[in-house]
């Protein structure tokens, strides 16, 4: 099972490695695309905190505009 170090750490290796690269716009349509494909299948705590990263990558991506 991942914790949340592995978890951080898979992150920060993308970033190093340079597989991060994506639009804030576009990871904010991408998470959109699965989460609504998923949204059935999910626990009402899942779904709140993905809804979260959804509603910090759009903010974030929206300054940049």
């Amino acid at each position: 099972m991942a914790t949340e170090e592995n978890v951080l750490a898979t992150f920060e290796q993308f970033n190093v490695e340079g597989r991060d690269y994506v639009t804030l716009n576009d990871a904010c349509n991408g998470l959109a695309q699965w989460l609504a494909s998923a949204w059935d299948r999910l626990e009402e705590g899942d779904a709140q905190i993905l809804v979260a990263v959804g509603a910090t990558l759009w903010r974030e991506g929206y300054s940049q505009r």
